[in-house]
């Protein structure tokens, strides 16, 4: 009965898992937001005509979109599930959720070798508030974090014995693939993939010489090497391509003029002396910046009380971790401290590592942009409870098997607090408090759009734009042949590669301008629709 236990408190926690990451997803978030809908009909292009809607035949780095170059890899993903269950949000979300399983699946494998309990790292990733909210919508972020985290784990695994070779390799392939998933990716995945190199080493020089090594393995060292310029040569090809560094010059803190007038400001202020120029050049106001932005990584509220203040990012209400593991959070500092090893200190570097994306870019502190840094907190807080745990049985002595049971009731039934509070919110306040931010109402509308326009064949459409994106809402719930939206790119009109015409409908800003023709109009604005006719 014993032996069978483990096993049947992992498959609960992992049931546990799934419920709470697939429990109404199509209803919670409670609409598709725009991202999500231009990587869902990109993925139904791709399936049916093998071009993204722009017309570019498998784009492989990334796909255009709304003037920007988004990642490719989670639109792909996308393609077996519309072929499962058609053009739909279920579709559009399994990737995310999937990956999320399997997140909390690999903090049990995490756990185990860094020698912690694997079921606590497990239970405490399973219901934790970031684990939950990013697995239920499309994130390209949370599906890379996934690549990123087995990434590690294999690539750490491949200093045993058995099957070394083919664990580098699947850590090779699912760093490379993270490159293709996420933006943040392309900072993290070469510093991580640094450290892992580093780990390796260290730990292969204590069994063999680096040189003996090398001439034992060649050929599985060039097959490593092979392997990682085949994931990298695109991003060569592409280097001064809008498809890498436009979206950087977009969110880069770089560009942010105000910074640079700051610089002038103070020197000019100062004397424009030898010692201003130094003090105030704009590199040390852009490295103060940096810094500043890299510590709100680390605010209590952004971690434990609000969370992103982007609501598509976090309820507003409560953190990305609960408010109880800030004590298991900063004991789990003291107990991997206290049991140094080589695995915590690259853990302990990745956790540095993810925060640099979110910190030297516009919007900080940015939970997506450091989603990565996430399964690494929930392995401290399982560290944190392991090490509570001894030291309260150590505190008891004897008569630790009477009072012992305290201890874990008080921290489950402080869990099952937390997490019925956070449920709560989330399933019955968030989707209607912050339906606006998820786009609600385009279904509708469009719907009765598509039976006005069958309705009056005749008359022009227009579509306010009020929400944002309303062409690829269009697209994606009419399932608009890609043919179709491939063959107007060209002449059709565009604000920032959006579509300001499709056919006889128009997408247009201040509807009210136009309404006084004969058409039908239609708009959502915070979560209501309407579509009128005028003949």
């Amino acid at each position: 009965m014993r032996k069978k236990l483990p096993v049947f408190l992992f498959i609960s926690i992992l049931a546990l898992a799934v419920f709470f990451r697939a429990y109404k997803i199509t209803e919670n978030p409670p609409g598709l937001y725009w991202e999500e809908v231009a990587l869902g009909y990109d993925a139904y292009s791709l399936l049916k005509t093998g071009a993204d809607h722009h017309g570019n035949v498998l784009p492989l780095v990334a796909l255009e979109s709304f003037g920007d170059w988004k990642p490719a890899l989670y639109a792909y993903t996308i393609i077996p599930f519309i072929w499962l269950f058609d053009l739909t949000a279920l579709a559009v979300r399994l990737p995310s959720l999937l990956a999320g399983s399997s997140i909390v699946i690999c903090s049990y494998f995490f756990a185990k070798r860094l020698g912690q309990n694997p079921l606590i790292a497990m239970g405490v990733t399973a219901i934790a508030p970031w684990a939950i909210h990013f697995s239920r919508a499309g994130w390209e972020s949370h599906l890379a974090t996934a690549f990123l985290l087995w990434g590690l784990y294999f690539g750490m695994c491949s200093i045993q014995k058995k099957i070394p070779v083919i664990r580098a390799m699947i850590s090779v392939v699912l760093f490379g693939l993270a490159l293709y998933t996420y933006h943040a990716a392309r900072i993290t995945v070469p510093l991580i993939a640094l450290g892992l190199l580093v780990y390796v080493v260290v730990k292969m020089r204590r069994k063999i010489t680096f040189k003996d090594f090398i001439s034992k393995n060649l050929s599985t060292v060039t097959g490593l090497f092979v392997a990682t310029a085949l994931f990298v040569l695109p991003f060569l090809q592409n280097l001064n391509s809008p498809v890498l560094v436009q979206r950087g010059k977009e969110t880069s803190i770089f560009t942010d003029i105000t910074v640079i007038e700051e610089s002038n400001q103070l020197r000019e202020n100062s004397g424009d002396s030898l010692l201003s120029r130094i003090l105030y050049h704009r590199y040390v106001l852009f490295g103060k910046e940096i810094l500043k932005n890299y510590s709100s990584h680390f605010n209590l509220d952004f971690l434990f009380v609000s969370g992103d203040a982007q609501p598509r990012h976090a309820t507003q209400f409560f953190g990305h971790l609960y408010h109880i593991e800030l004590i298991f959070l900063l004991f789990g500092f003291v107990a991997w401290y206290q049991k140094r090893s080589g695995e915590r200190l690259l853990l302990l570097f990745w956790l540095m590592i993810s925060i640099i994306p979110g910190s030297i870019t516009k919007a900080s502190p940015h939970a997506l942009r450091m989603l990565a840094g996430f399964p690494i907190f929930a392995l401290l807080i399982a560290g944190g409870i392991e090490y509570l745990h001894r030291e309260y049985k150590m505190w008891l002595g004897k008569s630790h098997k009477r009072f012992l049971p305290l201890f874990l009731l008080a921290v489950i039934g402080a869990y099952l607090l937390e997490l019925t509070a956070f449920w709560q919110h989330y399933s019955k306040i968030y989707p209607v408090v912050h339906a606006k931010e998820w786009q609600v109402g385009y279904p509708e509308m469009i719907g009765k759009l598509a039976e006005k326009m069958r309705e009056y064949p005749d008359l022009p459409a227009f579509v306010s734009r009020d929400m944002g994106r309303p062409a690829m809402y269009y697209w994606f719930y009419t399932k608009t042949d890609p043919k179709l939206v491939q063959a107007a790119n060209d002449t059709a009109e565009k604000d920032q590669g959006e579509f300001l015409e499709f056919g006889r409908i128009r997408f247009v800003r201040g509807l009210e301008l136009s309404i006084g023709q004969r058409g039908i109009f239609s708009r959502v604005v915070d979560g209501n629709w309407s579509v009128m006719d005028f003949e």
